[in-house]
Parts: structure tokens; sequence; C-alpha cells
């Protein structure tokens, strides 16, 4: 490109400008490289910001990082089985939980903001009760957010890398990446929480880690909406209950309705309530959001087909759930009463 009458210190200041406006170049990485990465301190440990890690796999879609303080404190034999336990998580991820979510919901943002097709996975000690977490901020150029690690990346608790649930987690927050794309890329929108966590959440049942329910993400979160119903659907406090309630409810919602719901929401510039209403009119149906969460709550008390089949769970583990009929409503914002 020529520039005329323009100055040679002028044309290597806007070079520069745009270099750094770029995206980064594929990187070459080695097993073994430590990168100092930010992490969020809502959900680290010890409330740090940022912490070192090493790559200890490379496959050819995942970079795997785990931190460097904990992996060098772990003993060989450790280190040994953390290798073989992410070899059974990179073949589960490339071979069933990114195919089939990549199919339902679309692709995250690729090659993304560093020009690189990899994920990175990034494994750090993370506050009891965290399944891990995806920073939007890592989307970003560094010039536009200060801590941006500028990939497209994932952080998973340590605590839980021997665990085969692992997946679980892995493909929630996969799900999260996804939506990114899907809605703040494409649409310039941001998702309502409560809808995210929702589609994110139903991930474990599209890959059919629920179809076996003792023990399962489904199991849980029954037994957490069992512990407080009143928990608001819409309003999210980022508490295990949010999770509760979102989750019975996408269940119902998809059971009834098709998964459909969640992709054309998705796939959609409106958000929350809003994107539902657009989807479920979209796929023909009669009922709105409002009539079909009404139609949840009585269901949430008497779970019975043989009264209508709109006042049922269709999931066959929850055929059984049931809350007790002294509950006066379930809340779509704020607190009910018992």
């Amino acid at each position: 490109m020529i520039f005329f009458g323009v100055s040679n210190k002028k044309i290597l200041i806007l070079a520069l400008f745009f270099i750094l406006l770029a995206p980064s170049a594929v990187r070459a990485v080695n097993s073994g490289d430590s990168v100092n990465f930010y992490i969020d301190s809502n959900y680290d440990s010890s409330a740090r910001s940022q912490t070192t890690a090493t790559l200890v796999k490379t496959t050819s879609n995942i970079y795997f990082y785990v931190e460097k303080k904990w992996l060098d404190s772990q003993m060989p034999a450790k280190q040994n089985e953390i290798l073989l336990n992410l070899d059974s998580l990179s073949s589960e991820f490339s071979n069933r939980i990114y195919p089939t979510l990549t199919s339902v919901f679309g692709s995250e943002w690729k090659p993304g903001v560093d020009g690189d097709a990899k994920i990175t996975i990034l494994f750090h000690p993370m506050k009891e009760g965290t399944g891990g977490y995806f920073r939007s901020a890592d989307e970003y150029l560094k010039l536009q957010i200060s801590d941006s690690n500028e990939r497209e990346m994932l952080y998973l608790p340590i605590s839980q890398i021997d665990n085969p649930e692992i997946k679980v987690f892995l493909a929630h927050e996969l799900a999260h990446l996804i939506t990114f794309n899907q809605k703040d890329k494409i649409f310039d929108v941001q998702e309502e929480v409560w809808l995210n966590e929702a589609r994110a959440d139903y991930s474990s049942n599209i890959l059919g880690y629920d179809t076996s329910y003792s023990g399962s993400n489904l199991q849980k979160r029954a037994q957490t909406f069992l512990e407080k119903p009143t928990d608001s659907l819409t309003e999210w406090q980022e508490s295990k209950y949010d999770y509760g309630v979102v989750s019975l409810f996408t269940h119902y919602l998809i059971d009834h309705y098709g998964i459909d719901i969640l992709v054309d929401s998705l796939k959609s510039k409106l958000t929350g309530i809003n994107s539902i209403n657009y989807a479920l009119k979209r796929n023909g149906v009669k009922e709105d959001f409002s009539q079909i969460f009404t139609n949840w709550t009585i269901t949430s008390v008497v779970n019975d087909c043989s009264l209508d089949i709109k006042y049922c769970y269709l999931n066959a583990n929850l055929k059984n759930l049931r809350l007790n009929s002294t509950l006066n409503f379930l809340p779509l914002v704020g607190n009910s009463a018992i």
C-alpha cells in the first residue's frame, strides 16, 4: 500500500498502530513453557488476579495449562496421573463435547482474537463449589481491556483435575464461550445471565451425561431446587440455588417444546425472555414465556401427566419430583413466601 503526502514517521506510527490492533499470530508453544495469566479473583482460592501456569499438553484443538506452583509441588507419579487424566479429557472434548455442542449451538469465535483455533484451558485453585468460569475479557485485545489474556480461554478448578465429572464442567464453560460468539460478536448484545447459564447447564443433558441420574448434574440441580424452590429464575445472584431453579425450568421448557427454543433464542439479536418468546413464536408454539412459566410452577407442585401433559415433567428422571403443596408460588423475580 502506498501513502501519498504522508511522512515516513507518520507511516511508521500508522503501521505500528495497525499491527497492535491486528490479532496475534498463531503462537509456537512447547510443553513445559510457562505463561503468566490473568485470572478472576472472585473465583481464585486465594483471591489472586494473576498466576503462572505450565503448558502440559497440546492437542489439535486445546492447550492445557496447569498452575505451575501447584504442579511443581506434585510428586512425579501424580504428575503422570494428571497427564493421563488430561488424555482422557482431551479425547472426550474432541470426540464428543466440542462436535456435539457446536453442532447444536454453533461455533465459538474461531480463530478468534489471537488468530489461533486452539482453545486454552487453565487449571488453577478455585474457591470451594466453583466448577469453572469463562472471562469475556479474554476475547478482547489488551488495548481494549488491559487484563485480557487475548485468547479463547476457559478456566477449570484444579481440585477436580482427576475427577471424571470434570467433563461436565468443561462442557458448561464451552457453552459460555460459544454464547459469547453467537451473541456478543455476531449481534453485539450481551445475553442475560440466567439464560446464558440455562444453556450452559443444559449442555450436560445434550451430551447424555444426565442419562444415568444417580450422581448426575441433573440430580444435584434437582436436590438444590428442592432446598430453595423460591429462588428467582431471572435475578441471578451467583448462588447454587440459582442453578437449581434455572436447570429445572430449562428441562421443563425443552422437554415440552424442543431444543430449538434454546438454539433459536441464542441465534437472535434479542436476549432473555424476549428471545425465548421469539423462539417460541418461530417454532409455532402458542404459549408465551409467561404461560409456560406458570405451567412449570404448577408442575413443580403436582407433576402429574394425568391432569394435563403440561403439568408434568417429561424427563423420566424427574417423574417423582414434587414440592411441598403449601408452596404459594415460584417467583419469576424476587422471593416468594411459603
